[in-house]
């Protein structure tokens, strides 16, 4: 989703920063692409990269635990072991000091209750647009799956995507984040109302 997302940034003539994990498909040919393999490591490029940023796009599916332990060589086959998990730091919480001025953009996964939660996530994480996708036995937002999802912003005004591929779903989005940054602008939030997005992380 956040390679479609950057391909469509750069069609728009966006300059794009693409923070990306490891993925077995080529990435798009960003003004910027930064590797990294961690969550820390994820937060660590943000904070380098949002400062000159005008919209930031989190779509990865960070998890809300990690290891505490990484072991460097290989644990053996020797009955059972205990794993110790302590929480990942709150990425989007972390980077709300950083929010003056620029666009912030959520996705969010959900078992149940998808639009309520989002809505929760969306005001918790003082988002200003999030895209609900809904996890359930037969509908996957993983892969190459054609998606439902909810595009909601602070409003909170709901757009419903059913069963669209990555690239449309990339499409749509651009144009709800350009004309929510025109509108905020415009009532003079976000300083002269004509600037245009200039950077996209």
């Amino acid at each position: 989703m956040g390679y479609k997302i950057a391909e469509e940034a750069l069609k728009r003539k966006h300059k794009v920063i693409l923070i990306s994990g490891p993925v077995n498909i080529r990435p798009p040919k960003a003004d910027k692409l930064i590797f990294i393999q961690t969550a820390d490591g994820l937060l660590k490029a943000l904070k380098k990269e949002i400062k000159s940023a005008d919209c930031l796009i989190m779509c990865a599916a960070v998890s809300d635990f990690k290891v505490k332990n990484i072991s460097a060589k290989k644990i053996k086959r020797k009955g059972r072991i205990k794993l110790k998990l302590i929480p990942n730091k709150d990425i989007l919480k972390e980077l709300v000091r950083y929010k003056r001025h620029k666009l912030f953009i959520g996705f969010n996964l959900e078992t149940s209750n998808l639009v309520r939660n989002a809505k929760l996530k969306l005001r918790a994480k003082k988002l200003d647009m999030i895209v609900a996708n809904r996890l359930t036995k037969y509908h996957n937002p993983f892969g190459n799956n054609k998606l439902d999802v909810d595009i909601i912003d602070k409003n909170p005004r709901v757009t419903k995507i059913r069963q669209k591929d990555k690239a449309f779903i990339a499409h749509v989005l651009l144009d709800k984040i350009e004309e929510l940054w025109y509108e905020i602008k415009k009532q003079g939030s976000f300083g002269a109302y004509n600037a245009p997005i200039r950077r996209i992380v």
